[in-house]
């Protein structure tokens, strides 16, 4: 598989325009907020993804299915070769999606303790269907820090749902396998940001067909005593922070303008894991004033559970 391709701005710069930019440093930045920031989705390209055809708008240079690529950089890095990839916040959401037939689309995310699952049916594709028609997939959310080779560490989400909710599983798991014991004798974890695990592709298939999915392998604690690994993991603690403090949600707003889901027989992963786009991305949706505002836009939620109305909220750039 090629090696990472795609063109990127120069880092590079004079020691005369370092010596200047430190001199200013941060200036234009002052009122910029973690609402204002775009933080990609890092997935694996499909064979039908856009980015690897020619004929596409969106063809990235030199792409070619199994590689793993951020939508917001643009940029692709090789599949063989993987990511670095420090997990910082782990959460699981059914997101509902409208069929690719009735145009496509993200609706609304349901947290996993609010029960919309038991309102589903099973079709012939073996999806959980809604009395809607609308469709819930149920899709496991990594935040994570990735290191590209030449910007340093970049913030990013990498979901992970149908075929690839196993290695989720799994993933998470290994993450809780790290473990210390407080001065009085109780066990605990090691922060989820405290491990490096490097991301690759692999080719997979079943009965319906054929896709690349990740291969999840354990490269190494951060060890804190060196610079880069503390700064690295200073960086992977704010983020995991602002996660859990609701600064950080996914924002499908472009969905409607990205693509379809993948169906099952061109192996069932979903649009969070396959869609063709340049414009999804993760930010805070901050359109909505109050949970009023919600029902205004989206009208059949009055009534909605206030366990909710959290996701209801940070979702709701996608009605407006």
């Amino acid at each position: 598989m090629a090696n990472e391709v795609t063109k990127t701005k120069t880092t590079a710069i004079s020691k005369e325009s370092a010596d200047q930019f430190q001199q200013m440093a941060n200036i234009g930045f002052e009122e910029v907020n973690t609402d204002d920031l775009a933080i990609p989705f890092v997935r694996i390209l499909q064979s039908t993804s856009k980015q690897v055809k020619k004929s596409e708008g969106a063809y990235v240079d030199g792409a070619v299915e199994g590689m793993i690529y951020n939508n917001v950089l643009n940029k692709v890095y090789s599949g063989d070769q993987g990511i670095q990839v420090v997990p910082c916040y782990y959460y699981r959401r059914y997101v509902e999606w409208i069929p690719r037939e009735d145009g496509g689309g993200y609706v609304q995310a349901f947290l996993p303790g609010y029960n919309i699952i038991n309102t589903t049916q099973k079709n012939d594709q073996g999806k959980d269907v809604l009395p809607s028609g609308n469709y819930l997939e149920n899709t496991a959310h990594f935040f994570c820090i990735y290191m590209d080779p030449e910007l340093g560490p970049q913030k990013a989400l990498i979901p992970m749902s149908s075929s690839q909710l196993k290695k989720s599983r799994k993933w998470l798991s290994n993450t809780q396998t790290f473990k210390g014991t407080t001065k009085d004798g109780r066990p605990y974890f090691y922060p989820m940001f405290s491990q490096v695990y490097t991301l690759t592709s692999i080719p997979e298939s079943n009965a319906k067909g054929s896709w690349m999915g990740w291969e999840i392998t354990w490269k190494r604690t951060l060890d804190l005593s060196n610079v880069k690994d503390k700064a690295v993991f200073d960086e992977a603690t704010s983020f995991a922070m602002s996660v859990k403090q609701g600064e950080v949600e996914p924002s499908m707003a472009q969905s409607q303008t990205v693509g379809s889901p993948l169906n099952n027989q061109q192996g069932g992963l979903s649009l969070l894991n396959t869609l063709d786009s340049s414009k999804a991305s993760l930010s805070i949706s901050t359109k909505c004033n109050s949970p009023t505002d919600i029902f205004s836009h989206n009208k059949g939620t009055r009534g909605i559970p206030s366990q909710l109305l959290r996701t209801r909220i940070l979702y709701c750039s996608s009605f407006i």
